[in-house]
């Protein structure tokens, strides 16, 4: 059977041609050969937040915390209800051509091309046990990869399609073998994916590192160019992140059938909380260098500076011995889509397409106190807006929002009208400059704020403010990490919260984690690197009790907000909306702009003569206003359509309702 090799990567382990026809044989003759062959499958993880053919700045942010009027962008189609527009950039198909000169894909492969690295998977699974001259511990390797691989893959096209055929064995297309049926829930396919998922995990190392003197894995052995650099080779803690993960979803309300958005399946739930706690158990060891960054190293976990620019952000090399959350990220990262993607945030990065919506902004960052802004009786919040929107907010607030009057460029000698942040109704973001015909830029929604969540204001661009000089410090790194350690401890304090056994305050007991904590304790640590107040404490200052069995549902919601202000503008919301059944409730639906004047500010006529900073005024007159509302019926728009052609090759294989 002739094995088509898809990409140049496994050149240096073969002598071959990018496109050579090789024989089962011939691949599979030895470990080097092999793993030449399954390295393919790292090159089909998806990279999100690729710059795609669409022009795409991030494709990734479907849910309701932005809002772009790039048309061109999936989360603005999204936005209008068309899931079915194919090729839809990084869900369906490859992002553009393959690079002879390093390797990697341009912009990485869509989701749907995931059907073909299962295919490899499959095809290594059933050639293992060929390879001569190879150690149990390069059969072990090997194996293990291709299993996490096979069901990482089939848990990300589940992710947007549903519930899928599990394919454990080489399809040839014969006597109808492909014709397999789609299972009635999600369930029956993630417990599949789980099962390879365990069985990869007791294949594996702790990090291929551990490997370098063991005289067993030869391959590793003599390659010392690879030590220090394994972290994205597959490892008991990727495994079982996405072991946990995979769990997580499929005992979701939505995967379980029900409209309840605090219907879990408890028992899932309990298992996913084991997975993920074998990952707490790795950062107490300090495996890998895991460890939950501190404030002072925070924005490390997203991008770098111009002098660090060749690390990959939230590792240990970018913010510290010791403070690692990276666990794992797609390798074909876009060429410039690692400096490209930030300027879609910044006021003066570029053509920016992508601003906060001020209805998430509200409901996700809270009050100094600990309190989400609605429920906190000092911040006088009415209908989702205070006159006083921007004070006394959760330091996160201040971390991820650019807001009126903040400083947007360093440089000294910046033109004043643009060295501070104009917000405001009446502000040159606002209206612009017709003299220098600078901002406004047309193609945004000046929704009261910006995001920094990707790049420090030094990224803004000379020639888009004023033409001044500026900072323009381009060469930084803001690489999309997949999945890192904060977003382990938010899901595992959401699946023990998930459960009546556990709930908010009891901890399991696992034979390998010592004092196993509580999903409070979690959320209570995830605060403490930004001082927020504790749960409890916040809590019983308006006289409730968050420890109390009937206030579960409460606290549920708690842990949904901490985790939408931790990981907000990563690419987990839609995925977040959906799984929890909200997606389609007006509230999360509506995308909106907070707008304001200026007092103590010179008439709108009149062109400011100095910098303001925002001690020089104060914002006032605070409204909220509709930009747009998403189409998202249920269940027609919380699943893609599956192409056409798929559900029409034979019986048995239904569309997702709706289309």
């Amino acid at each position: 059977m002739a094995i088509f090799w898809p990409i140049t990567s496994c050149v240096s382990y073969l002598d071959q041609s990018p496109q050579a026809s090789l024989t089962e044989d011939a691949v599979f003759k030895d470990f080097i050969h092999a793993q030449g062959y399954l390295e393919v499958c790292y090159k089909y993880v998806v990279n999100y937040a690729a710059v795609g053919n669409q022009n795409d700045a991030l494709n990734f942010l479907q849910g309701d915390e932005s809002v772009s009027t790039n048309t061109g962008m999936t989360g603005y189609k999204w936005d209008i209800g068309v899931l079915s527009d194919y090729p839809l950039g990084i869900y369906s198909r490859p992002n553009g051509t393959l690079s002879q000169t390093t390797g990697f894909l341009k912009d990485g492969f869509g989701v749907w091309q995931g059907w073909q690295a299962i295919r490899i998977c499959n095809i290594a699974l059933e050639n293992i046990d060929n390879m001569t001259g190879a150690t149990p511990t390069e059969k072990n390797l090997l194996k293990g990869q291709a299993l996490f691989f096979r069901a990482y893959f089939h848990c990300e096209i589940m992710k947007f399609w549903g519930a899928i055929p599990y394919l454990d064995k080489v399809l040839t297309g014969n006597n109808g073998d492909y014709q397999l049926p789609r299972p009635a829930t999600y369930k029956e396919s993630a417990m599949k994916a789980d099962a390879d998922f365990a069985a990869a995990a007791e294949l594996l190392p702790n990090t291929w590192d551990d490997l370098k003197t063991d005289p067993t894995a030869t391959f590793l052995t003599f390659r010392t160019d690879t030590w220090g650099n394994n972290l994205s080779r597959i490892n008991k803690v990727i495994v079982y992140a996405y072991k946990g993960k995979n769990l997580l979803i499929a005992a979701s309300p939505l995967m379980k059938g029900t409209r309840d958005t605090y219907g879990y399946d408890e028992e899932l739930c309990t298992k996913a909380a084991e997975a993920f706690a074998h990952v707490i158990q790795f950062d107490r060891l300090n495996v890998n260098d895991l460890g939950l960054t501190t404030k002072a190293n925070y924005s490390k976990l997203f991008y770098t500076t111009a002098a660090t620019n060749t690390n990959w952000p939230a590792t240990a090399k970018n913010t510290g011995v010791g403070e690692a959350e990276y666990i794992f990220s797609s390798v074909a990262n876009s060429i410039n889509g690692a400096s490209t993607s930030p300027k879609s945030f910044m006021p003066y990065g570029g053509t920016t397409f992508i601003t906060a919506s001020h209805k998430y902004v509200h409901r996700t960052f809270g009050t100094v106190n600990g309190l989400s802004c609605d429920e906190d009786p000092s911040f006088k919040s009415v209908n989702g807006v205070s006159q006083n929107e921007f004070d006394n907010r959760d330091p996160r607030f201040y971390f991820n929002m650019m807001i009126d009057g903040d400083l947007a460029i360093n440089n000294a000698s910046a033109d004043p009208n643009y060295k501070y942040l104009q917000l405001y109704n009446t502000g040159l973001v606002k209206i612009g400059n017709a003299a220098t015909n600078k901002p406004p830029f047309q193609k945004i929604y000046n929704t009261g704020y910006f995001i920094k969540k990707w790049a420090d204001i030094t990224f803004n661009l000379a020639a888009n403010a004023g033409g001044s000089v500026v900072d323009n410090v381009t060469s930084i790194n803001a690489s999309w990490v997949s999945m890192r350690l904060t977003d382990v401890y938010l899901m595992y304090a959401e699946a023990l919260a998930a459960t009546t056994t556990y709930g908010a305050t009891k901890a399991p007991v696992y034979s390998f984690l010592d004092n196993a904590p509580s999903s409070l304790a979690v959320i209570n640590m995830i605060r403490d690197r930004f001082l927020v107040p504790h749960v409890e404490t916040a809590y019983q200052s308006i006289g409730i009790d968050m420890t109390a069995n009937a206030n579960r549902a409460k606290f549920m919601d708690v842990v949904r907000r901490e985790r939408a202000t931790e990981l907000c503008f990563e690419g987990e919301r839609w995925t977040d909306l959906r799984r929890w059944s909200l997606a389609d409730l007006p509230e999360y639906r509506i995308k909106t702009a907070l707008n304001y004047d200026r007092d103590k500010f010179p008439t709108p006529a009149v062109k400011p003569t100095a910098n303001l900073t925002r001690a020089q005024f104060k914002d006032i007159n605070f409204t909220e206003s509709v930009i747009l509302t998403r189409v998202c019926d249920y269940p027609k728009h919380f699943w893609l359509p599956f192409p056409t052609d798929q559900t029409l090759m034979y019986p048995g294989f239904p569309q997702n309702p709706g289309w």
